[in-house]
């Protein structure tokens, strides 16, 4: 177990404070929920902390890129629209460059979207090894591919077709899910979450997994 976690006066584990960072991978199918459950948990450390989180959604790192047009811009738009997977460079580049400009040494680290592909989990499992968070741990939503095209479908997105979700989602199993593996060979903690309740209802069953 990673020494993330804090100790109150009666021996509990609590929630880290300043000088205890917390460092989270987040994984799971398209529709499974991550970025409500990324910000839930941003908002509990909020309560509970005064470090800053830096907090590296790589979805929204390539919707930016999209939209600061460009030569790059496009490129990436077509990759997305098509529901195929993004090259392992961008993703290695822009959560790179995060870390870069904004890590200190002293920020929670709350990711989303990385370590896709076997060059991107190297790449981020070495910065994070590299800038002293090699203990991170990783939170696994699970989703059957059903539920998923129909909360991706309700969402209403442009990039959100059928063909374009299921596209993901083949990719996802794949090439994603042999990740987790992949991490747990190396040592890290992976907690498989049901991504199929209601949000708080997995909000309280990732607090309960990191004993918070």
């Amino acid at each position: 177990m990673s020494n993330d976690q804090g100790i109150d006066a009666n021996g509990s584990s609590s929630t880290p404070n300043k000088t205890q960072p917390v460092t989270l991978l987040f994984f799971g199918s398209q529709g499974s929920g991550k970025g409500t459950q990324v910000s839930k948990i941003i908002g509990h450390l909020t309560t509970k902390s005064d470090t800053k989180v830096i907090r590296i959604d790589m979805g929204a790192e390539l919707r930016a890129m999209v939209a600061e047009g460009g030569h790059t811009g496009p490129l990436v738009h077509a990759v997305i629209n098509a529901g195929k997977r993004i090259s392992d460079f961008m993703p290695i580049y822009l959560s790179t460059k995060r870390m870069v400009e904004e890590f200190t040494g002293v920020e929670h680290i709350i990711a989303d979207g990385l370590a896709r592909g076997e060059d991107q989990t190297r790449g981020f499992d070495d910065m994070m090894q590299f800038y002293g968070r090699g203990d991170y741990q990783i939170i696994h939503l699970t989703l059957s591919e059903d539920t998923a095209v129909k909360r991706l479908l309700a969402r209403g997105r442009a990039d959100d077709t059928e063909e374009a979700i299921r596209a993901r989602l083949v990719w996802n199993k794949q090439i994603v899910e042999p990740q987790l593996e992949l991490l747990r060979r190396r040592g890290k903690t992976v907690f498989d979450i049901n991504g199929e309740q209601d949000a708080e209802a997995v909000h309280r069953d990732i607090l309960s997994a990191l004993k918070w």
